[in-house]
């Protein structure tokens, strides 16, 4: 049980870190991507606070903040993309893996047209935390799922430092 709340703490500081950096980045050079990109990972770090309350809860926060992550993407692509679409189980922790999916592969399609690193790197950390969630919800892996979310967060931060 330790190592959950250590992976969880450190999965809500690297996002904490994420949106303050976002938000600052909104209000130095006024994108709306940073704005968005804060007010999504404000909604994670909220998911992963309540996880230490009410597991459950905290996907539907974090599933959301996902889907604004991705959403981004097509809107600053500027095409008509018709965005993948799975059907998932009615929980939040299935929309929260079906977001944090979308949201990475999302990015990883960004990657592909603008080949820029960073979106690579963020991409990745969104897949691994699609399936760190997928573990967390399975009770024989769960200890890992935190780690990995951990993992997937810090590979997200690790594009904040050049």
């Amino acid at each position: 049980m330790e190592i959950i709340a250590i992976s969880n703490s450190i999965s809500i500081v690297s996002v904490a870190i994420i949106s303050a950096t976002s938000l600052y980045g909104y209000f130095k050079i006024e994108s709306k991507t940073l704005l968005f990109q804060g007010i999504a990972f404000i909604l994670v770090a909220v998911g992963l606070v309540s996880s230490f309350f009410t597991p459950y809860t905290g996907y539907y926060f974090e599933g959301i903040g996902f889907l604004i992550f991705g959403l981004e993407h097509i809107k600053t692509i500027k095409e008509e993309i018709a965005p993948l679409i799975i059907i998932p189980y009615v929980a939040g922790g299935t929309i929260a893996i079906f977001f944090a999916l979308y949201a990475g592969i999302e990015t990883l399609l960004f990657y592909q047209r603008t080949k820029r690193g960073v979106n690579l790197i963020v991409g990745t950390g969104l897949i691994l935390v699609a399936i760190s969630i997928l573990l967390q919800m399975t009770p024989q892996f769960s200890s890992a799922g935190y780690v990995i979310q951990a993992l997937g967060y810090l590979v997200m931060l690790s594009s904040l430092v050049r």
